[in-house]
């Protein structure tokens, strides 16, 4: 038995079914939609466009018996004229329009529907979501009243493209919660794991564009003012322009950014006021607060008919994090600043003019700690014309051992300029400590320089607990006295094992604290074994860029604990 036009209307329009729950937007609908609506009885073409909320047609499609086309020229300009001069209420019933009627509100439009064999138009818009709404029109080349299976069937697809637009409209939801958490998730662990606040926010701003927005800017409060620190544009070619907009004070939240106006601001977007050419006509701003102080701002972008637009729970959630990640990135940065002054403090802020001698020193400051190290170094003139340099390194860090670093310099040093050997020194250190009951211990090495000759100087080698200083000739030789101790503030004995070494013109001593040796290289290997080679292929260097390029672990290792490295070079120039 064959079908009748009804029965094949009901099959197409199951298949209408199945496809709108398996397609992710209506454009996936598309042909099976067209096609179906063309198979009505007089159908000859069918128009569809989804009408944007600031009066655009960011989409339109025509079929005819020749096949269905989207954006064809000119057809957003014609279904916008219609719409404009036939004005639809949010329910309104299909719309049966006689061709000449057609003509006297929109010409082209009536033109195109002639040229399909059109002589009525059968025309509805109706609610989709986003708060925007879609047009379907039917060109008929039956007499007008339509026939009502006609109606009933557009009736029908109407209620399959509302059904599929909601899906998709959900399903889109849920990817952007989804990528929302994924961006809060990921920026949390970025913004914890790293205290250099600038490159970190650098990478959240990236996180969000494009997933989330076509443009942001993140601006942090410094010295008294709102600087943007991090810029990201969908188009990569457009991202200065932005930049430079934005810091010209050419875009509407800089008054927010000036602090002139922060209270008319909420989440909602905007009409931003950059330069058109940059494409990026909405804004949203959310302040960054935290502990009750406006720490920064972050802007996002969006283009003509984005939808990427994040909910404000979203806005909210991310500027909180951000924001603490800035203040505690701000305080971090404050108190190691202090903790850099206390240390330079500790130091001496320049080394003694020892004729003949060419001194130099470089402290290495951990990177992971905001407590005082307890490295310290000095040289210190003699009253009989010797000098005396020391290094030295307190156990722990923090108060504790800043205090007891200021102790021994002071004691060492005092002992010293009163014309005590460093040998008195060191024990009257030691005694001193352990009098007092201190609890903690240090290590130290000294080298007692004879009066400086122009071919060479005698010194006189001590060591604590402490690694031996190491002479690095003129010829890339390295040798290690062999000088030693126990630590200081321990035992009432020292033991101490004094050492004699000779400079000549262009030989360097060289005194370390043990955060070098105890460098490693990307297998664990200690900086240690390999001191004495590295040294020697250094000895043709300035002394500065000598330090450097130690505490730099000689371009293998990491040296990551704080490390002291005084380094005396015999010039051959003796006044």
């Amino acid at each position: 038995m064959s079908s009748t036009p009804e029965d094949s209307w009901t099959a197409r329009l199951h298949a209408l079914w199945r496809a709108a729950f398996e397609a992710v937007n209506t454009k996936g609908l598309s042909d099976e939609l067209y096609s179906g609506l063309l198979t009505l009885p007089s159908a000859c073409a069918v128009l569809g466009a989804r009408l944007a909320a600031d009066g655009t047609a960011p989409v339109v499609r025509w079929a005819d018996h020749a096949g269905l086309r989207t954006q064809p020229p000119g057809l957003a300009a014609e279904a916008l004229t219609w719409v404009a001069g036939h004005p639809a209420g949010d329910k309104a019933a299909i719309a049966q329009v006689p061709l000449a009627e057609v003509a006297a509100i929109a010409p082209a439009l009536a033109t195109r529907l002639a040229a399909a064999g059109a002589t009525g138009f059968l025309v509805v818009e109706f609610a989709v979501a986003a708060g925007e709404r879609g047009l379907l029109g039917l060109g008929t080349s039956a007499a007008l009243p339509a026939d009502p299976a006609v109606l009933t069937a557009m009736d029908q697809v109407l209620d399959v493209i509302v059904a599929t637009d909601h899906h998709a409209s959900q399903l889109r939801e849920l990817d952007d919660r989804q990528a929302q958490d994924a961006i809060l998730a990921e920026a949390s662990l970025q913004m914890s794991a790293s205290l250099d606040i600038d490159d970190t926010l650098r990478a959240v701003v990236r996180m969000v564009v494009p997933g989330l927005a076509d443009g942001a800017v993140l601006h942090v409060h410094r010295d008294g003012r709102m600087v943007p620190i991090a810029v990201a544009h969908v188009d990569a070619h457009r991202e200065q322009a932005l930049a430079d907009a934005v810091r010209a004070g050419c875009w509407a939240g800089q008054e927010v950014v000036r602090g002139t106006d922060p209270a008319s601001w909420d989440e909602r977007p905007r009409a931003s006021e950059l330069p058109a050419e940059i494409r990026l006509p909405l804004l949203t701003i959310s302040a960054l607060r935290a502990h009750g102080r406006d720490v920064g701002l972050l802007s996002f972008f969006h283009g003509a008919g984005s939808r990427r637009r994040p909910d404000r729970s979203f806005l909210s959630n991310l500027a909180g994090r951000a924001a603490l990640a800035i203040d505690n990135a701000t305080l971090y940065d404050r108190r190691r600043r202090d903790v850099l002054s206390l240390q330079q403090h500790l130091l001496p802020a320049v080394l003694p003019a020892v004729p003949g001698l060419e001194l130099a020193a470089k402290y290495n400051v951990a990177d992971h700690s905001l407590e005082v190290g307890g490295d310290f170094y000095g040289v210190v003139p003699r009253p009989d014309g010797t000098v005396t340099a020391l290094i030295g390194d307190v156990c722990g860090r923090g108060a504790p051992a800043a205090a007891l670093t200021g102790l021994a310099r002071h004691t060492l040093e005092t002992a010293l300029e009163e014309g005590g050997s460093a040998e008195h020194a060191l024990v009257g250190l030691n005694t001193k400590l352990l009098r007092h009951g201190v609890s903690r211990f240090l290590t130290l090495a000294t080298a007692t320089f004879e009066p400086v000759k122009p071919d060479g100087v005698e010194l006189t080698l001590l060591a604590a607990g402490h690694p031996p200083p190491m002479v690095l000739r003129r010829d890339g030789t390295v040798d290690e006295p062999d000088c030693a101790g126990r630590l200081v503030g321990v035992l009432p004995e020292l033991r101490l094992r004094p050492a004699a070494a000779r400079l000549t013109p262009g030989d360097t001593l060289v005194l370390y604290t043990d955060g070098l040796t105890e460098a490693r290289d990307d297998d664990g290997k200690f900086f240690e074994t390999d001191l004495a080679p590295t040294l020697a292929g250094l000895s043709g260097l300035a002394l500065p860029d000598l330090l450097e390029a130690l505490v730099a672990g000689g371009g293998r290792y990491r040296v990551g604990d704080d490390a002291a490295v005084l380094a005396i070079r015999h010039t051959g120039a003796v006044a």
